[in-house]
């Protein structure tokens, strides 16, 4: 329980776990226990994040008098900074990570003068040179940021849990909006597909959103609706590692009743359904990292047409050879019938002849010729004389 309390947290190799203890940042190596170095002496620290795919780690300080608040990116083992930032006026901060460690957000939550709150996000370039920061500011409430796991995108859910809007925003020269404002979303959660530019608005464990969910593509100038659907009573969803199939699912911890769990494309087809009374959880089977570098799967994207073609023609030579195998079998058949009529035709013929000879080895009939003359009438008629 009091490590729990601290807040112990692994890296994401499980080469380095760190911890709070006061105003120190202790990190510790495995398999040794030992601390890296020294306890880092971070006044007033409230929070640290490890990156998803770096050993960097993100950690920010609360004011402090006229001390401003601060957010460091710092690099292990050498514990040296990577970026950082200070903040005004800060109530509240919290740290999003981009799964590839492209990005990191930060939400700053600051009282402006008239006591309401804003927040104002910090973006840090990590794979730029010298990290640059830019920011941007959103006047509703934030509920919540999720970033697309590979792509330079993310999205916001603004509002309150009665009503919330979502919001599209892509980071180029400048972070920029991708289309309209999604107003009046039955939606608490975006999941990211894991290869990114889908994703699935839902409503997780709340009876007022009716378990909407909504498929949207976002790799255009405008996010498409692509399909809805509904799980009444939704608790919880999973896309699957290749980014084609979600299972949405109602476990038995979030609700006793109409358990099971749904699955879809990433299109929002529905698939299959079924109810299974006391489910409690769904998890797809983790696949290991690509063999394939970064730079080959570039390449591969970039000459997608050619290996398209390349595909397509093996497709057309394994369909006409399934074809000519069918043509052969059936002409194998006819062949075959063909000969058995053949031969049947021959023993009819062989049948017929028998049956000849039979008839001509019997007994002819002997047949007597007799002419019979029968005397009808006779007329006599006078002679004309002709002189």
């Amino acid at each position: 329980k009091q490590w729990y309390q601290r807040r112990v947290r692994g890296s994401h190799d499980g080469q380095y776990f760190a911890t709070i203890t006061g105003d120190n940042l202790s990190i510790y190596t495995t398999p040794s226990m030992k601390l890296l170095n020294k306890k880092l002496n971070v006044q007033n620290i409230r929070d640290f994040v490890w990156c998803p795919c770096e050993n960097w780690i993100a950690y920010w300080q609360s004011e402090n008098k006229n001390i401003p608040a601060r957010v460091t990116i710092m690099a292990l083992p050498s514990c040296e900074p990577i970026a950082s930032k200070n903040l005004f006026s800060v109530t509240n901060i919290e740290i999003f990570w981009q799964n590839s460690g492209n990005y990191l957000a930060v939400k700053v939550d600051r009282i402006v003068r008239n006591r309401e709150s804003e927040n104002v996000f910090e973006i840090f370039r990590l794979r730029e040179k010298d990290v640059p920061v830019e920011n941007f500011e959103i006047k509703n409430k934030v509920l919540s940021l999720s970033w697309d796991p590979k792509g330079p995108r993310f999205a916001l859910i603004q509002g309150d849990q009665g009503r919330t809007d979502v919001s599209f925003y892509r980071i180029g020269e400048k972070i920029a909006q991708i289309g309209k404002t999604l107003v009046n979303k039955k939606c608490n959660t975006i999941k990211w597909s894991p290869l990114g530019q889908y994703c699935v608005l839902a409503g997780l464990n709340n009876f007022a959103f009716d378990g909407m969910l909504e498929f949207w593509d976002v790799g255009s100038d405008t996010p498409t609706l692509m399909e809805s659907g509904e799980h009444f009573m939704v608790t919880h969803l999973a896309w699957d590692p290749t980014g084609r199939y979600v299972c949405s699912s109602n476990s038995y911890g979030g609700h006793s009743v109409e358990n099971g769990y749904f699955m879809w494309s990433f299109q929002g087809t529905k698939l299959y359904e079924t109810s299974l009374e006391g489910f409690v959880q769904f998890q797809w089977r983790p696949r290991p990292p690509s063999l394939l570098t970064e730079a080959h799967l570039k390449e591969i994207k970039k000459n997608m047409k050619s290996y398209a073609r390349d595909f397509e023609i093996k497709d057309k030579l394994s369909k006409s050879k399934a074809s000519k195998e069918l043509i052969e079998k059936r002409r194998r058949v006819y062949d075959e019938y063909m000969a058995y009529r053949k031969r049947k035709d021959q023993e009819l013929k062989a049948l017929r002849l028998q049956y000849e000879e039979v008839r001509s080895d019997s007994v002819e009939e002997e047949y007597v010729e007799e002419v019979v003359e029968f005397f009808i009438k006779e007329e006599v008629e006078a002679a004309e004389n002709k002189e």
